[in-house]
């Protein structure tokens, strides 16, 4: 075959058609020398020995064996970034408990897989500084269309890879090029979940974990509080909340404002910023 041919041919990759025959050579050299008569193609690879290894030499060692594979695909590749892993583990439990907060109240019915989406989104939202930070969020989204997350169905990476891309900048707008083609509920989640985790991103923009937890509560007919424990003062954070409001009123249709709360110790200080 002519290298077109062979890029047109079912099962081979179009970006591998130029070295599957060097490829193949090696392989069946490999077979005659050894005398094999067949090859049986392991689900994992190095990247997946890359983790066990690691997290069998670090604290959480003990958690490998308890790890989902879905789990593992999620770690293995923000380990493989070199992200941010204590950033992304707040932005997680922040974007989890907003969520908790928002089904509790009953204003949302969320679906059941959208929760787990959720975290392994708000893991993975920064894992494209390492490329660059001006573009991180698209970077993301590629990484992770391209990773062939392990234990995932394609609309469920498709989910988590663009929340990684709207966690910042732009909006999921309907006609914005990475919807196209995606289904209404795939699109639906992306724009609510998206939400969540912009607010959540917010509540750590200083990286520094000021936030210690978050939640919503009913203020009146059509409008929420927005509880936040900090450790102290959070101006940064409650700025960059502020830019999420008309966003956050046109998915779920309620306006909020900010409650924080500063723990000092065995005191708190309760601060009320309206906006």
């Amino acid at each position: 075959m002519t290298l077109e041919e062979r890029r047109k041919f079912p099962g081979i990759n179009a970006q591998r058609a130029d070295i599957i025959i060097a490829g193949a050579a090696i392989i069946e050299t490999l077979m005659e020398e050894l005398e094999i008569s067949e090859i049986k193609i392991s689900k994992s690879g190095l990247r997946e020995g890359l983790l066990v290894d690691y997290l069998s030499k670090s604290e959480f060692s003990h958690l490998i064996t308890q790890m989902s594979v879905r789990k593992r695909s999620i770690m293995q590749l923000g380990l493989a970034c070199n992200f941010d892993e204590e950033h992304a583990h707040i932005v997680s439990r922040l974007a989890l408990e907003l969520f908790d907060s928002i089904q509790a109240l009953g204003i949302y019915e969320f679906r059941e897989e959208e929760r787990e989406l959720l975290e392994y989104g708000a893991t993975l939202h920064d894992i494209g500084m390492f490329l660059s930070y001006d573009t991180h969020q698209s970077h993301a989204y590629h990484l992770i269309r391209e990773s062939s997350l392990p234990g995932f169905q394609p609309e469920e990476i498709e989910i988590i890879a663009n929340l990684a891309y709207f966690h910042r900048k732009n909006t999921p707008k309907k006609k914005h090029p990475n919807l196209t083609g995606l289904n209404k509920d795939i699109v639906k989640s992306i724009r609510v979940l998206s939400t969540l985790l912009r607010i959540a991103e917010s509540l750590d923009r200083s990286h520094n974990g000021i936030i210690s937890h978050v939640r919503f509560y009913i203020a009146s007919t059509r409008s929420l509080v927005l509880e936040i424990q900090a450790q102290w003062e959070c101006q940064l954070e409650l700025w960059e909340v502020e830019k999420q409001k008309k966003y956050f009123k046109k998915i779920f249709g309620y306006n909020f404002q900010s409650k924080v709360i500063i723990d000092q110790g065995l005191e708190t200080l309760p601060v009320l910023y309206t906006f």
